[in-house]
């Protein structure tokens, strides 16, 4: 017998890479089962054929994780982070008189290498992506790719509150009609576990605690799958570039030298449930505004209940040095410890 998708599941719990659970390995099964049907589905079948998977849950759940083994498994599809995937979209789009015809050409082409396409952490937050995501999804129909798409959200959570939503709503029909639709009920908060059972406040800043920083960011993404993610505040983008759905990875200067407002920091904290951030140097008189910006991301963070892991120069408790915020820094601090301390495991 070949060596399927559940003995590769089974071969990372014998690895102790996993714990095994059972809702999992039951997903996994479905998912594996819709995909053998469609393959054996024909025009004399009774079955009807399905344009692919839509697997949602809460963050931390594993969706990746199992989507991530179940398409290194098939051997015969593509894996795309949906803003890459956009992204290219939108650059054919741009460079041609006939964006219809672009992007046609465009998923042809993709349909020529690819009979599976695997769409990672699927969102619509723009009213650009949201008026041609049906378009797409008829061309990948129409050139027979199998979708396995994730997100986070069901699909009637999506593009919730967006402009002009009443044109998106045939899409979540779309969804809802073709596809079989999984929902990722999964108990354990997997992110969180991993969390509690890591060191999250790195300090000082050199080889041994950068390289450890950078594994533990490893273990929540796949570089290569990273992407820009812009965050809309008030008239302007503020981009990230090194991100992976809620997830972001970036530096002190960033996010904190740079004249971000209150209002930044809060829709960044709707935009990420974990940050990781990078070289924090010490808080002294000369970074008095940064450590003011500093005070406002954590409060920010604490309060929109993410989670963070930081690289600094030093301790908490040494880190600001500026007496003048002493006051303001005590909160913060506070707050760091209970952010990124390891509580004991229940």
């Amino acid at each position: 017998m070949s060596f399927n998708v559940i003995d590769q599941y089974n071969s990372f719990v014998e690895n102790n890479f996993i714990n095994s659970n059972l809702e999992q390995i039951n997903i996994l099964k479905k998912i594996n089962s819709i995909w053998i049907t469609n393959k054996k589905t024909n025009l004399f079948s009774s079955n009807k054929k399905k344009d692919g998977i839509y697997l949602h849950g809460k963050v931390g759940t594993g969706k990746t994780f199992l989507l991530n083994l179940f398409y290194q498994n098939s051997k015969v599809g593509k894996k795309i982070h949906f803003n890459n995937l956009m992204i290219k979209i939108h650059e054919v789009v741009k460079s041609s008189s006939n964006k219809d015809e672009a992007i046609e050409n465009f998923i042809r082409d993709l349909g020529k290498k690819f009979k599976l396409l695997y769409i990672d952490e699927m969102h619509i937050f723009n009213i650009v992506d949201a008026l041609i995501i049906k378009k797409i999804f008829f061309f990948l129909k129409k050139y027979k790719i199998f979708l396995i798409v994730s997100s986070n959200f069901h699909p009637n959570e999506l593009y919730k509150d967006g402009l002009q939503r009443t044109d998106f709503l045939p899409f979540i029909e779309l969804i809802k009609k073709n596809f079989s639709i999984i929902d990722m009920n999964v108990s354990t908060d997997y992110r969180r576990e991993t969390l509690n059972q890591s060191k999250t406040y790195f300090t000082p800043i050199n080889d041994e605690t950068t390289e450890e920083f950078n594994k533990l960011f490893n273990r929540f993404v796949d570089e290569s799958h990273l992407t820009k993610i812009k965050v809309k505040s008030n008239s302007r983008e503020i981009v990230f570039d090194k991100c992976s759905a809620n997830i972001l990875m970036t530096d002190f200067n960033k996010i904190c030298e740079n004249n971000l407002s209150h209002q930044d920091y809060i829709n960044i904290a709707k935009t990420f449930k974990l940050i990781f951030l990078n070289n924090v140097p010490e808080l002294n008189n000369q970074k008095k505004d940064s450590c003011r910006r500093f005070i406002s991301l954590i409060d920010m963070l604490y309060e929109n209940n993410c989670s963070i892991v930081i690289l600094a120069s030093k301790p908490i408790s040494n880190l600001n040095t500026n007496k003048s915020l002493d006051e303001e820094f005590a909160r913060t601090a506070s707050r760091l410890y209970q952010m990124t301390i390891v509580q004991p495991t229940k």
